[in-house]
């Protein structure tokens, strides 16, 4: 071999070793904050608060650093904070328990949904962790199914309506779509007994095991609490799939019209469905829209 490339390649192999030695010597950095709830082993990053709300609810912080608190979350209808935190107790070094109350969020089959942040930081040290806060169901989706506010599905006769596909509706999860929907008619023979039928493609209706379900749509001037359907799916392996998407269609007078709005979707777990059958606003009542 070369004389001159055996040195060359000698040289290359010292910068090499000497760059990876380089590398293995960076300090390694020893803070850290950690949150958990009831064990250390299972950390957590956000705090899930149940529909009833929490009385003294906790969680540990466990750090090397002293760390100052600040929380934020959106206020409900009162204009009051629905979370708070109640105390910040050292209980030995580096060891925190952070009590928090939290107001309820019932009915549960609200719709609504709450958020906040809590965070724990050192600014001497350049380190945080934030927390988020929430309450209440994840929503998926929500269609308004025009960018002009008046604008509206409006079906008559025997018309249909197909949304777009929607990814993020997933096997393993409950969810309850709700829309709007409301008819409009100069004849009043006709305003009774007016239909709208939903069809679920990659999916089935929870409590008929079914893919349509057909609901009464009220006369009505638009979007409204009255003329609000919720309806509770369920998507299992066989069917709810990526490429779920939905239907609306009639098979009434052409004097009828029928519109649709606000059509939105939230996730419900597992957990949630243990929830749902024992409260008794859950079920259909006269009154108020419908339960389906």
């Amino acid at each position: 071999m070369n004389k001159h490339v055996f040195i060359f390649l000698g040289l290359s192999l010292a910068v090499l070793l000497a760059s990876c030695k380089k590398v293995d010597e960076r300090p390694v950095r020893s803070d850290y904050i950690k949150v958990y709830e009831t064990s250390e082993s299972k950390t957590v990053d956000n705090i899930l608060i149940p529909f009833e709300g929490a009385q003294d609810g906790k969680i540990h912080v466990l750090s090397n650093l002293p760390l100052q608190w600040k929380y934020l979350v959106d206020q409900d209808a009162t204009g009051t904070d629905w979370f708070s935190i109640k105390s910040v107790e050292e209980i030995e070094t580096g060891h925190w328990v952070v009590t928090y109350d939290a107001a309820s969020l019932l009915s549960l089959n609200s719709l609504s949904r709450r958020e906040g942040r809590l965070s724990f930081s050192c600014p001497e040290a350049s380190m945080g962790k934030f927390m988020t806060v929430h309450q209440g169901y994840k929503r998926l989706f929500l269609e308004d199914f025009s960018n002009e506010p008046d604008q509206t599905v409006c079906l008559t006769g025997n018309q249909t309506y197909a949304t777009e596909e929607y990814s993020v509706l997933a096997a393993d999860y409950y969810d309850f779509i709700s829309f709007n929907a409301w008819a409009v008619t100069s004849n009043e023979f006709l305003s009774k007994n007016i239909t709208l039928d939903i069809t679920i493609s990659g999916g089935l209706f929870y409590d008929i095991n079914q893919t349509t379900y057909r609901v009464n749509v009220p006369i009505g001037t638009g979007a409204e609490t009255s003329n609000l359907q919720y309806i509770l799916l369920m998507g299992n392996d066989d069917r709810m799939s990526s490429k779920t998407y939905f239907t609306f269609s009639v098979n009434n007078d052409d004097q009828v019209f029928v519109h649709v709005d606000n059509f939105a979707a939230y996730q419900v777990t597992p957990a949630d469905m243990g929830e749902l059958f024992i409260d008794e606003d859950f079920e259909e009542e006269d009154d108020g829209g419908d339960w389906v």
